[in-house]
């Protein structure tokens, strides 16, 4: 029986919802990057990996590149929470150099949840000024975007029942 664990690093909400929601429907081990050590990943057969994004990098994706060695013979998936700013190219460039190292991953993007309001002094500044991609009416603090459904991780099940995992 294929074993997989679902690790999870977040400034935020929405990545660790995903995270849970993932779990609960594939029943999965469920890990904050903070409580899993890479000895833990040979005991799956399937890790997913997920973090949000900051100006095009995924947060705590150094975990899975630090190990790659050690999982290559695992199956891998990653997904990134934002606001659909990013290309996959674009996260490609910012956080999978030498790309022919990261080929065995597959890759999805979820929508997730903004607030304004509730972020950080310096995350307000990041947001206003980091990547410049950010909408003018999110950072005027005229929206609330509330994009983080269960229905998003349906592209991940396919894949994972596709795959037999």
């Amino acid at each position: 029986m294929s074993k997989t664990v679902i690790i999870y690093k977040t400034k935020y909400n929405s990545t660790k919802k995903y995270a849970g929601w993932l779990a609960i429907k594939i029943d999965a081990d469920l890990y904050e990057l903070s409580d899993i050590r890479s000895s833990d990943l040979k005991n799956y057969d399937t890790i997913i990996f997920g973090g949000s994004i900051e100006n095009g990098y995924i947060r705590g994706i150094e975990f899975i590149k630090d190990n790659i060695d050690k999982i290559k013979d695992k199956k891998i998936i990653v997904f990134y929470v934002g606001l659909g700013l990013y290309s996959l190219s674009e996260i490609m460039a910012f956080n999978f150099l030498p790309t022919y190292k990261y080929k065995n991953i597959h890759f999805f993007e979820l929508i997730g949840d903004f607030d304004y309001k509730k972020l950080t002094f310096i995350d307000k500044i990041r947001v206003m000024y980091g990547s410049g991609k950010i909408a003018s009416n999110l950072v005027d603090c005229k929206s609330y975007v509330k994009s983080a459904k269960k229905e998003n991780l349906n592209d991940i099940l396919k894949y994972l029942q596709t795959n037999n995992m």
